[in-house]
């Protein structure tokens, strides 16, 4: 049997990622967000680190061994900044990235937003700093299977887990701030200084829009809220619903509901509710949808018999009525003065949903289905890396779109079409350069010369 052929690689698209770091100064930035995090100055630097591990996530590795593996590919490794280290080492590098380090991530990423838009023609980078700012925050758990794993619990749907906290610029599908919490940690608890670290981060890259800040009930608070009035941006909250607030939904009049936008059998209106404590200006947008007898269920466990009414729901299921109405509501500051505005404030909170697609995209793009590490601080820099790889592929994308449309594609799109791809390590003239199939050469070589085009620009 002969030995593997030494000039070959399956992830010649690294070279783009060096590009990229050309491009934007990703190691440079990221070294003097997270500063030093060794004693000597010999190996590498954090910021270094920080670019491998996002890296190794990218090309679709999703356990520490990863590391490792692209070690092997000796080729594909020395297209890189910086050398990929062992996994071993990589443990240990993590286990020094404390919260102050972490927070430096965020500081890189707002400045390398900022550089990424700056390569944008005038008008869509106008659109896009001068434009509306949405910021999302959510949170996701992440199942694990031992407890003696750091700070995992068992969360309230009885899953041993972690869970990530993420605030999302929709419009430039970035990550900007992001904590590792155990399974029962609380979103009210963490938002105002996450959100906090966003708004700041927003402002870093130029951007001057109004921002509106989106969650869902775990983020119902006063305090959330008052905190983000405090940044002078707008709200919109989920509400859980209460007693009260379902007496205040039986004094609407028939004649206030509203068709929804976009949604058959839906209204809205305003209720007249104002939770206690919050913002002066707050109030309250419901939704309803009418549903058939036959669609409800008597299951406690029924999402959609939950949303109804009990009073409602119990005349349907004893069959003297055969329809009821679900109800969900938002929490906003925003002036409301037509029926229009009502409307497009449901209907844009309703499609609320670039953060759930970070969270599937790093789950099934760079490994943030599990934690690998029983160690907290490794465990939240293997989170980092998953969302750095997120975020590398939204630079990427924002110089080099690989759609006409200017649709996102997914971070297994990218490693697919640019990422694992085969390559031979050649001497032409004297020069190294890599040589891929004609199936991948042409969208590389393009895609090549856009972020190239971005360092002559900078």
């Amino acid at each position: 049997m002969s030995d593997p052929d030494a000039s070959l690689t399956e992830n010649g698209g690294l070279l783009l990622v060096a590009e990229l770091d050309r491009a934007l100064g990703i190691t440079a930035a990221l070294d003097a967000g997270i500063g030093p995090v060794k004693a000597r100055d010999r190996g590498l630097s954090g910021g270094e680190f920080a670019l491998a591990t996002a890296t190794v996530q990218l090309t679709g590795e999703d356990h520490l061994v990863g590391f490792d593996r692209l070690r092997a590919d000796v080729v594909g490794e020395g297209l890189l900044p910086a050398p990929v280290p062992a996994a071993t080492t990589a443990a240990t590098l993590a286990a020094r990235f404390g919260q102050a380090q972490r927070g430096g991530i965020e500081v890189a990423c707002a400045r390398l937003s900022g550089r990424a838009l700056a390569a944008l023609a005038v008008a869509d980078r106008a659109r896009v700093l001068a434009g509306p700012v949405t910021i999302d925050v959510d949170a996701k758990d992440i199942e694990v299977y031992s407890t003696r794993k750091e700070q995992v619990v068992r969360s309230y749907k009885g899953e041993v887990s972690g869970r990530v906290h993420a605030c999302h610029w929709a419009q430039t599908g970035t990550v900007l701030a992001a904590d590792l919490g155990d399974g029962r940690s609380d979103g009210r608890t963490l938002a105002p200084d996450q959100i906090d670290r966003a708004i700041d981060a927003v402002r870093a890259t130029g951007a001057t829009g109004q921002i509106l800040v989106q969650g869902d009930s775990g983020y119902y608070s006063g305090t959330v809220a008052a905190r983000i009035t405090a940044r002078e941006a707008v709200f919109r909250l989920a509400v859980p619903r209460t007693g009260p607030l379902w007496r205040a939904v039986s004094r609407v009049h028939e004649d206030d509901w509203i068709c929804a936008v976009a949604y058959d059998d839906a209204q809205v209106a305003l209720i007249d509710y104002t939770p206690a404590g919050w913002p002066e200006g707050t109030k309250v947008i419901g939704r309803r949808v009418r549903y058939d007898a036959d669609a409800l269920s008597a299951d406690p466990r029924s999402r959609r018999s939950r949303t109804v009414g009990k009073d409602q729901l119990a005349l349907v299921l004893d069959g003297v009525s055969d329809a009821a109405y679900a109800y969900s509501f938002i929490a906003t500051n925003e002036i409301l003065d037509l029926d229009e505005d009502i409307t497009a404030a449901e209907w844009e909170f309703r499609r609320r949903t670039k953060i759930e697609e970070l969270f599937r995209d790093t789950a099934y793009g760079a490994g943030l289905n599990h934690l690998p590490s029983a160690s907290h601080a490794v465990n939240a820099m293997w989170m980092w890396g998953a969302l750095l790889a997120y975020n590398l592929s939204a630079w990427l994308q924002t110089i080099a779109p690989l759609d006409t449309t200017g649709a996102r594609r997914r971070i297994a799109t990218v490693r697919r079409l640019l990422i694992n791809r085969a390559a031979r390590l050649v001497t032409t003239a004297r020069q190294p350069r890599l040589r891929f199939a004609p199936a991948a050469d042409g969208l590389i070589a393009t895609t090549l010369a856009r972020v190239r085009t971005t360092v002559t620009a900078h």
